[in-house]
Parts: structure tokens; sequence; C-alpha cells
């Protein structure tokens, strides 16, 4: 097959796969203005809700980290960068901001010994960004008290964060979980809620329910592939559980029962030209008052561009924490320079003389 008979292809069945999702989403609309029962993992009544207009007018924080490795021959180089912002809101006007540890920091440097198997390279720079991460959650909650706390991602560890049981990183998982058990603890006690953005989410938790729901074979595929067609902007899923079995899942199975059974998400589309966006919350009382504080207040701060929709808070933070190559070739020379020409690093891809 041709070149451009694969990218015809390839063009059709992307077109066939849209028409399909926009077919689909009009044929479940009626399921909009019908009140379900509550059930364990379907935690309202409606489907779909209106996002109700709110003005900030409180200290909101955001978390997000940057990274960059090197491999070695025999360990590997981690420069990580955690950054925190602070926006002051007045009636609904940005007063004021703050950075923490400052507007900008060095990163944090971060040697694996000994070197990791290739399936636990990846699974140490994630666990070491998400230590990171809640090491500056915690001192951005102690220091300045917010009333929300955005962190970019997901609320728990991901499964490809959990290194198999015989693995050298199942200490520093353990620690991760503890972690984040004691940043929702740290959050309660300050009466700051804490809301994860996912970016770019490939959940299939609302798909499953609407599955129950539809009476009907619902076609497989992502959350906001349909969400996309099916929510207008302004709107809300109802809130549902993290997952349907907690005893299951791979993640949630290691958490404290306290948190994991009260582990909650849902989207929103606060843009007309990007895809919903899913947030995940926690909530020990009534999911719906909730849902809708967290659907308000991710809503009003993710609606300034209409083809972006992402917090402020985040947006910048993320942009305080990236990292570029030069960062951590300045620590990598500095550790060449000390250890001469006589230790062999250098991965042999790299030191090609053709």
């Amino acid at each position: 097959m041709t070149v451009s008979a694969v990218i015809q292809e390839t063009v059709n069945a992307i077109h066939s796969s849209e028409q399909g999702k926009k077919a689909m989403a009009e044929r479940l609309l009626p399921l909009k203005g019908r009140a379900f029962e509550i059930s364990a993992e379907m935690r309202e009544e409606r489907l779909v809700s209106k996002v109700r207009g709110w003005v900030p007018d409180c200290r909101i924080a955001g978390v997000d980290s940057g990274f960059v490795a090197k491999r070695l021959a025999s360990v590997d180089l981690v420069l990580v960068r955690a950054m925190g912002v602070v926006f002051d809101y007045s009636k609904g006007v940005l007063a004021s901001a703050s950075y923490h540890p400052g507007y900008f920091r060095f990163p944090e440097p971060h040697l694996s010994f000994p070197a990791l198997e290739q399936d636990e390279v990846e699974q140490s720079k994630s666990l070491l960004r998400l230590h990171e991460e809640l090491g500056a959650a915690k001192k951005l909650i102690e220091k300045h008290s917010p009333k929300y706390l955005f962190l970019d991602g997901s609320i728990v560890p991901q499964y490809q964060d959990k290194p198999r049981r015989e693995s050298a990183l199942t200490g520093k998982y353990a620690d991760l979980v503890s972690g984040f058990d004691s940043l929702y603890a740290l959050a309660e006690k300050n009466a700051c809620t804490l809301i994860a953005t996912v970016e770019d989410s490939r959940g299939r938790r609302f798909m499953e329910l609407l599955s129950g729901l539809a009476g009907s074979p619902v076609a497989a595929m992502l959350d906001p592939s349909f969400l996309d067609y099916y929510l207008d902007v302004g709107e809300r899923t109802c809130a549902f559980t993290y997952t349907k079995d907690i005893e299951k899942h791979p993640v949630l199975q290691d958490f404290n029962s306290k948190w994991a059974g009260s582990i909650h998400g849902l989207y929103l589309k606060p843009a007309p030209l990007d895809r919903p966006l899913r947030c995940e919350f926690i909530c020990h009382g009534d999911v719906a008052e909730k849902a809708d504080e967290i659907a308000s207040v991710a809503m009003a701060l993710s609606s300034m561009h209409r083809e972006y929709a992402y917090p402020s808070v985040l947006i910048e933070a993320d942009l305080r924490a990236k990292l570029s190559g030069d960062e951590i070739d300045i620590v990598y020379n500095k550790i060449m320079d000390k250890l001469g020409a006589g230790v062999r690093l250098r991965m042999r891809r790299e030191n090609r003389p053709f």
C-alpha cells in the first residue's frame, strides 16, 4: 500500500469514527432529560446538568512539575522541578500572584543506583515527579491556606506507576501512597478542596455507566471523545465513583478505605472548540452538592480560551515548571568533568564515531 493510500485510509477511518460518535450522541440525547436512581456508582439523579456560574473571590493554588532525564551506562539522572502557584482573586479579578518556592528554582537532581530495568525507568521518573508534586502541594496548603488546590493529572497514581512486586521501586511506591493519604488528610484539616484535572483523559468510566442506562449496546470509546458531542458548553456530567470495585482496582486497593471510597470524577465542557475536561475530587458527604461546587470552580478557571479548556492556575504552574534539555546537560557535563575521561558513563548510542 502506498503512503498516499495509507493517508487516505486513515482520514476515511477518522471521519467514519467521528460520524459514529456524533450519531450515538444524538441517539442518546433523550437520556439527558431523564431522572435516574442514584446508585453506588452514579452519584446523582441527572446524567447531565448545567454548571452554575461562579465568580472567584478567594485564594486558589495549583501545582505542576516538569522533568527531564538522561540515561547513563550505570545510573539514571533525572531532574524534577515542582512549582506551586497561588492566585488571589477579588470579585472575579486576579489581585495578586505568588510562587512557591519562588518564581524560578533550579530543578532537584535525582540519581538512581543501581541502574533500573527497562520497564522500571519510566515508573521511577513518574514516582519522583509525583513525590515532588506532593511535597509542593503540602507546603502550599501549610503556608498559603488556599480554598482550592488544583492538581495536574489524576488525584491518585496511575496503574502504570505501580511497580511489579519484586521491583526495587516497591518501597518508593508505598511511600508515594502514604504521601497521597497525608495530602488528603492535610487538605481536609485545612478546609482546602483538592481538584485534580486531567489534561488528556483516556478514561472510560462514564461510558461504562452509560452502557448500563442506555438499554442497548454502546460502542466502546473514550469518555472525552463521546462527550465532546454529547455535552454543550456549560454542561457537566453526573459525578461517578472512580472505580466500580475498589478491591479489584490495582491502585485504589492500596489506599486507606476512608479515601479510596470517596474519590469521584465528572466531566465538564468549558470551551466550544476543546474536548470536555475531567475533574476528580474527594467527597464524604453530599456528592451532588460537591460536584456542583467543583464544576463551577473548574469552569470559571478553564473558560479563558475557546480552543483550550484548562485551569489558568495550572497553565501558569506548567510554564514555571517546564524543563529543557539544557538544564540536565549542565548537571551531566559537571559530573563528566569531575569524573574524567577514564569513566565510561555515556550510552553507546551517544559515542558513535560515524
